[in-house]
């Protein structure tokens, strides 16, 4: 990487010897672009494989989590909600990537996951280009193919998740990084502060780079004037505000806080350092009661705790001083568990999040067979061999040392998953390839003493990284949890119980796989079997309303009308924005002739879910029975707007406005309900 125009002489001489070596070795062959293209086209190709691989995963349609959030995100904005509403808690620049590909071609899986695809492979010659500049040719190569056929990359890349713009957005940053002279145009800086600002928008705490580069440029190009040192970091931090600054705006404007980028700060932290943390997510669960610690349950937590309405600032805040009172009254315990987290960065293991790397293993025979050849495991050993055999160039690299570690840093502070710290990955593949490369240079040149000691590093290197920190070697609770969901979603309910029973027996306390299990048995009616797994979810998660509405539920259909107003009752009390619970509540009260009470349920369980049939169709029978007609016209019409092929709703609506004696109005009605249970009745009927 060149510095300055008073040391061009000596950067001309060290290009005349790369290129000798480069030209010994028969790399030049191809010029540059030829080989830009065989790396993007390998890294296509191999993707495109796995791609038709695991088309037929239940999780390919049926997305889970963060996956299925971004998903419908994008259909949102893709539908004209551009603007959103309250400030942003999840990053938004991978939503909007979905809404505008949505807008373009329309809400198709396959197309979205194939623009990643292509993504990926320009990412992969991107770093080959990076590779080049900062290293030689044979190292550009090396880091490109290796990228190419990185198990997790390939594995990311074809996900309906963020990862992706995180690994193309580094491997621009890198490319430009690498480009950077003192007579570049004012526009790279410009650009590489701008790429920052959106890989912020995706992976915010990349941003720790924006504190590196401006060292980077003070110290490196210490021979330039410090006023063009000035000139160059201020067009970077002008590249990066003009990116985030808007969305600080649209922040203001829309949930009345300027938050350059989200206000999960403090639920995050949070998740990562509690008294019960481990290093991972799932551990927050056991803490708060219920699975998950996400935009509106930190929220309604965190107003339950101060008993008033909190600004997503606020809520932010309750999470970093709930953290802080840990960290102050067990400071020891967290230095311990800072250094767990770090060695979990550091680990072999893909730590699971909604898609489990192991799970796709077993649909992809590319994905297994490279999985055992390439992985983290394998990739950090050759990068620290890399920076050893690199180690004379440290004045042009160390920047690269400085943003490993502080990328690895950011993510030791909060918790890990694998595509947490797969913002690593195109570093290391830089310094690997450049390893290889540097390999094949000093076993040419017999320096066998540089080569042992690289190989030494490397073993040791591996034997850290690969040490089995994790209890699960293989596909973990959360993965089998989310296909068993997929299975129920494709119909295939006894293949969802064996795939749930599986995410039991990795982690018998796993309370969502009991709580999935309840529901499918209750699906195939094996009421017997139902209740044991909702009170084993509410002995993990105490305080999961679902749980509470659902075990309710099922005490209602026993006859216990006693015990499922209690469950109802505390489903609702640990979470007042869930319709469910008073719309079961309602019902029961029905039942025991608590007409004015259910009333009251039943319609706030329709205004809570203004899109849920059932509730508009419960509250207008109810109101009919109470001859309050326009009431109920009202919600049964609201229930066939909601939900056209509601048979039963037409029914009740054509029976109600024949009463009010609106005779046309109601024939249109009957008919269309007679329509509707001819076509249910002849989808049944046996062929």
């Amino acid at each position: 990487m060149n510095r300055v125009a008073p040391r061009a002489e000596k950067r001309s001489r060290a290009q005349k010897r790369r290129a000798a070596v480069e030209n010994k070795s028969g790399v030049a062959a191809l010029t540059d672009s030829g080989w830009f293209w065989i790396v993007f086209s390998c890294g296509f190709l191999v993707r495109l494989f796995y791609l038709l691989e695991i088309n037929s995963i239940p999780l390919f349609y049926h997305l889970a989590g963060d996956g299925r959030a971004y998903y419908e995100w994008g259909q949102r904005i893709a539908a004209g909600d551009w603007l959103g509403q309250g400030v942003f808690y999840q990053a938004p620049l991978y939503p909007y990537f979905l809404g505008f590909l949505q807008v373009v071609f329309g809400p198709n899986v396959w197309l979205i996951r194939l623009i990643q695809l292509a993504l990926g492979a320009i990412s992969c010659a991107l770093i080959f280009e990076a590779g080049r500049n900062l290293f030689s040719r044979q190292a550009g190569i090396a880091a490109g193919l290796i990228l190419a056929c990185y198990a997790p990359g390939i594995f990311f890349d074809g996900l309906i998740e963020k990862s992706i713009l995180d690994f193309f957005l580094l491997s621009v940053f890198l490319w430009l990084l690498s480009q950077l002279r003192s007579t570049a145009r004012w526009s790279r800086w410009l650009a590489l502060g701008a790429v920052l600002g959106f890989l912020g928008l995706s992976r915010e705490n990349a941003l720790i780079l924006a504190a590196v580069v401006p060292v980077w440029i003070g110290l490196y190009f210490f021979e330039s004037p410090i006023t063009n040192r000035l000139q160059w970091a201020g067009l970077f931090f002008a590249g990066l505000l003009l990116v985030l600054v808007p969305v600080g705006l649209r922040n203001l404007a829309v949930g009345g806080e300027f938050k350059l980028t989200t206000s999960q700060l403090g639920p995050n932290f949070f998740i990562g350092n509690n008294p019960l943390a481990d290093g991972t997510y799932v551990s927050v669960g056991k803490l708060i009661g219920e699975p998950q610690l996400e935009g509106r349950d930190a929220k309604r937590l965190a107003e339950r705790a101060l008993g008033r309405s909190l600004t997503a600032g606020e809520v932010s805040d309750y999470w970093l001083q709930q953290s802080w009172d840990y960290i102050r009254s067990q400071t020891g315990r967290w230095f311990a568990l800072l250094g767990k987290k770090w060695l979990l960065v550091w680990n072999a293991r893909e730590i699971e999040d909604s898609d489990d790397f192991y799970i796709y293993q077993q649909w992809s025979w590319l994905l297994s067979f490279l999985g055992w050849i390439i992985h983290f495991g394998i990739l950090a050993p050759l990068a620290v061999m890399g920076i050893f055999l690199t180690a004379k160039q440290w004045r042009q690299l160390w920047v690269l040392y400085v943003m490993i570690l502080s990328l690895a840093t950011s993510v030791t502070i909060f918790y890990v998953f694998g595509r947490y710290r797969f913002p690593l990955v195109p570093f290391l593949a830089l310094f690997a390839g450049a390893g290889i490369a540097a390999v094949v240079t000093l076993y040419q040149k017999k320096d066998f003493r540089s080569l042992t000691i690289g190989a030494v590093l490397a073993l040791a290197t591996g034997i850290v990284v690969n040490w089995p920190i994790m209890k699960v070697s293989g596909p973990g609770p959360g993965g089998y949890n989310n296909l068993a969901n997929g299975y129920s979603k494709e119909g295939k309910i006894e293949r969802a119980i064996e795939t749930a029973k599986l995410a039991i027996a990795v982690e018998p306390d796993h309370g969502l796989a009991h709580f999935n299990l309840g529901n499918l048995y209750a699906a195939l009616g094996r009421l017997d079997l139902v209740r044991p797994q909702f009170e084993q979810t509410l002995r993990v998660y105490p305080n999961y309303a679902e749980a509470h509405s659902n075990l309710g539920q099922l005490l209602a259909q026993q006859g216990d009308l006693a015990g499922a107003i209690r469950e109802f009752r505390r489903a609702i009390e640990l979470n007042r924005s869930l319709s469910t619970p008073y719309l079961n509540l309602g019902v029961v009260l029905v039942r025991q002739g608590r007409i004015d009470e259910a009333l009251g349920r039943l319609e706030e369980a329709a205004r809570l879910a203004p899109e849920s049939a059932e509730a508009h169709y419960t509250l207008g029978s109810v109101y009919a029975s109470q001859q309050r007609y326009d009431d109920a016209a009202t919600a049964f019409k609201n229930a066939v707007r909601v939900k056209g092929d509601f048979a039963a709703a037409h029914q009740s609506l054509a029976h109600l406005l024949s009463l009010q004696g609106k005779k046309e109005e109601a024939i249109e009605h009957y008919q269309e309900a007679l329509r509707l249970m001819r076509n249910q009745g002849a989808a049944k009927s046996p062929r």
